[in-house]
């Protein structure tokens, strides 16, 4: 009997301490990796573009101000004279994320094929208000 309670001692023992330990990423806590759309500046295009090539639309924002911010994915909606764009960023919890404002700077969203007439970019923002700019496709 003795024997057998040292035995389930020692298993509860183990237990709690596996119990108690914990991974790297847990001590930033437990929350998972999370998308949100990104508030941004700026939309600019070339005044004008040939019909052959592909129409770039640079886009400025700020995605956030640690290193746990980065650049998720674009989401995008097009007909044949018009493009409506959300940028959006990952805010992924670490103990080890600096201080440091990460930004698109001139990010590329490359549009094709594009048809002759105006052609116009719409900047989504998170509030629900726009960004444009606007193309003529010779």
């Amino acid at each position: 009997m003795k024997h057998a309670l040292m035995f389930a001692a020692s298993v509860l023992v183990v237990l709690l301490v596996v119990s108690s330990c914990k991974k790297e990423d847990d001590l930033a806590g437990s929350e998972p990796p999370r998308e949100f759309q990104v508030r941004m500046d700026s939309v600019k295009l070339a005044k004008n573009v040939a019909r052959t090539d592909t129409l770039k639309a640079f886009l400025w924002g700020t995605i956030g101000n640690t290193t746990c911010y980065q650049f998720a994915r674009y989401e995008s909606t097009r007909d044949s004279f018009e493009v409506r764009i959300k940028v959006f960023g990952r805010y992924t919890p670490s103990s080890t994320c600096s201080p440091t404002a990460v930004q698109l700077r001139q990010a590329i969203f490359r549009i094709y094929p594009v048809y002759p007439g105006k052609f116009t970019v719409y900047l989504l923002q998170p509030d629900g208000s726009m960004l444009r700019d606007t193309s003529l496709v010779l």
